[in-house]
């Protein structure tokens, strides 16, 4: 396997369903020669009575087209592409043909939806200051007035919200999403909402008279700008109000019933360690009753890898309308459950050794996209009392045989806490191996049973890879979760040398030299990495990418810095440092001897590329062996997101640091 085999593969996502079962989903894959990933909606359906699937065939023939979505009467399908230069809707019959554009907004579109009539779609446009803009005619006129005020001056920044960034987006630039209600049959269009908050996640009412959509309250957009709100808009008067004053970060929002809203949600003081649950929202009786929370597992998927299909994974009302189907992430797997509105216990629908990430209503259950240990997207239905039949996998570059299946590790932490890890081993072994550790990021995340192309690289290098879930990540429990939050560096570094310490001692990996071992991390696992080598001489290599290097000065660069202070105590970063400094490696860079490998993005607003530069700096004074590589026009996610060519040549990077030390 080798690092450029990354632009072989493919994914499936965003999977939807007409009413005649026909699956319409997103394959996404990499054109080396555009150095981006392409996209094209693809079709297929059950055969022999739903015993296997037909071949996928090309739907739509663009290569940006994603979001599919099916009109409620089955006659059209709507998707987001940027055929005519920026992200518009357009829309085609299910019958086939070509495709029309149905929107024209400077800015583009981010989301969409059907009203119940199927003649009309709402759409979330990115405005310049609220104003609704064409894309073709300011395209013309942007040229010609290139040196007037407006063409000139419309890319500078006046900021007065603390939150004015965002890693992936940039600098907000006075953008507003507003909702805008579109007419598939004329030139006609009018704004449904108003005001300086953005809007998102549309969903209409049975009949269409009201749009529900998310909104973050004025009163909260600078103290934290997760609280999200429910807002309802009477279609036929334009007059909009606020449905719920709930103090919850909300993240999807859909109609179950004339009263009835389901949601996710999170507690936004937990700032990402604490489960986000299912609830249903009653609008007549003005009460939230939680779906989920017996489970003590977060909604969603919260799973860890760098080749993703496309996610689609909002609640899904089932046509009783009485039952609502969820993703639950749990112990490195993700399966569909389904909760009751009328009250009585969740009840797993799907089991095993997967991850599920796209579902849909399909007129015989639900339509599902998964990955497991070996293969990114599977296809498969899944009925509320078969289970998942049948599967169909998306074809891979190598057989199954040549990609390993990770061997369960028994780990006991220090203190005895039992935290779930994984390793693979290399084919053929006939010597003693090096091996690497893997840390993820979050930490509120999770390693688990998903096809990782780093992972089974690095492994058919010749190194067994080991990695799990230290105390920090998702899927084990809030309690689990919570336990290190302004600690990193206790009991998430105990878990971490435990795992170390139980691969080594597997009776499986009794190949491993415990004398070459690299470890490797992004993120909260480069913050981990770099933790790990200024406290031990244990490994010979190590990788930090995009990391956590000096906590006091991260407070005031990144997206989200001022959001946790109250982790650290009471006082703002310039009043107390002490927690913020404690919580740095770079306070420790002195005790560091291990030679480093720094990766870092010049775009990341997450963690700017200052964290990096400090340590690269500190260790270069102390004339240490260290290498630092920067990558231009890319976010903090470029290991899962960034340009292909970028991303293979990160893996050479890393290849060629471990092969340097640990292969010698």
């Amino acid at each position: 396997m080798d690092s450029s085999d990354l632009l072989l593969l493919k994914t499936w996502g965003q999977s939807v369903s007409d009413p005649q079962g026909r699956v319409y989903m997103v394959e996404s894959h990499f054109d080396a020669e555009q150095n981006r990933v392409c996209h094209q909606i693809m079709r297929t359906e059950p055969l022999d009575g739903g015993a296997t699937w037909a071949s996928p065939v090309p739907f739509t023939t663009g290569d940006s087209d994603i979001a599919p979505q099916i009109s409620p009467d089955g006659a059209w399908l709507g998707f987001i592409s940027k055929r005519s230069g920026s992200r518009q809707v357009w829309v085609m019959s299910t019958t086939g043909g070509e495709p029309r554009q149905v929107t024209r907004f400077k800015g583009g579109v981010s989301e969409f939806i059907w009203h119940p009539s199927s003649r009309q779609i709402a759409v979330v446009v990115a405005t310049f200051r609220g104003l609704i803009e064409s894309e073709v005619e300011l395209a013309r006129d942007d040229g010609e007035r290139s040196g007037h005020r407006y063409g000139a001056t419309r890319d500078v920044m006046v900021i007065t919200d603390q939150y004015y960034k965002h890693d992936g987006m940039g600098y907000f630039n006075h953008t507003i999403q507003r909702v805008v209600l579109v007419d598939l049959d004329r030139p006609y269009f009018v704004v449904l909402t108003a005001g300086i908050s953005s809007a998102s996640c549309l969903a209409f009412s049975k009949d269409g008279s009201d749009l529900y959509y998310l909104q973050r309250p004025r009163d909260t957009a600078d103290s934290n700008p997760g609280v999200q709100d429910i807002f309802r808009c009477h279609v036929d008067t334009l007059t909009t109000e606020r449905v719920t004053d709930l103090s919850l970060a909300i993240t999807r929002l859909v109609v179950a019933g004339p009263s009835q809203l389901v949601i996710t949600a999170a507690n936004p003081n937990d700032y990402g360690y604490g489960n986000e649950e299912l609830y249903v929202w009653d609008q007549d009786e003005q009460i939230l009753r939680p779906l989920s929370r017996e489970l003590d597992r977060p909604v969603g998927d919260h799973s860890v890898t760098d080749v993703a299909g496309l996610a689609w994974d909002n609640p899904v009302v089932m046509a009783d309308a009485t039952t609502v189907i969820m993703s639950v992430s749990s112990e490195g797997c993700v399966h569909l459950w389904a909760f009751s509105l009328e009250g009585g216990p969740p009840k797993a629908l799907t089991q095993g050794d997967k991850v599920i990430y796209s579902f849909a209503r399909h007129p015989h259950g639900v339509v599902v996209l998964s990955a497991d240990d070996r293969c990114p997207s599977i296809l498969s239905l899944v009925g509320q009392k078969s289970g998942i039949e049948p599967m169909l996998r998306v074809a891979m570059p190598w057989p199954a045989y040549q990609l390993a299946e990770p061997q369960a590790l028994s780990v006991t932490s220090a203190d005895g806490t039992s935290v779930a890890a994984w390793m693979l081993l290399p084919e053929n072994i006939q010597q003693k191996v090096p091996a690497v550790l893997e840390v993820h990021g979050g930490p509120m995340a999770m390693y688990g049973h998903r096809f990782n192309f780093e992972l089974q690289w690095l492994r058919a290098q010749g190194y067994a890879v080991i990695f799990g879930n230290p105390r920090g990540s998702l899927g084990y429990g809030q309690a689990y979760c919570r336990s290190i939050v302004g600690e990193w560096g206790d009991k998430d570094y105990a878990d971490v040398m435990a795992i170390i310490d139980a691969a080594i001692a597997h009776p499986y990996a009794s190949v491993i030299d415990a004398g070459r071992l690299g470890i490797l991390g992004g993120s909260y696992g480069g913050f981990m990495v770099n933790w790990v080598i200024s406290h031990t001489n244990r490994f010979r290599c190590a990788v930090t990418m995009r990391s956590v290097v000096n906590r006091f000065s991260a407070m005031g660069t990144s997206d989200l810095g001022w959001l946790r202070v109250p982790q650290y105590g009471d006082k703002p970063w310039w009043e107390d440092p002490a927690p913020y400094w404690q919580q740095s490696p770079l306070r420790y860079a002195s005790q560091i001897d291990t030679p480093l490998l720094i990766e870092h993005q010049l775009n990341d607003f997450r963690l700017p590329v200052e964290q990096a530069e400090q340590l690269y700096h500190a260790l270069k004074y102390l004339g240490k062996e260290v290498k630092m590589v920067l990558y231009p026009d890319e976010s903090h996610g470029m290991s899962r997101q960034g340009k292909p060519w970028h991303r293979i040549f990160r893996l050479e990077q890393i290849g060629q640091w471990v092969n340097q030390h640990l292969m010698a």
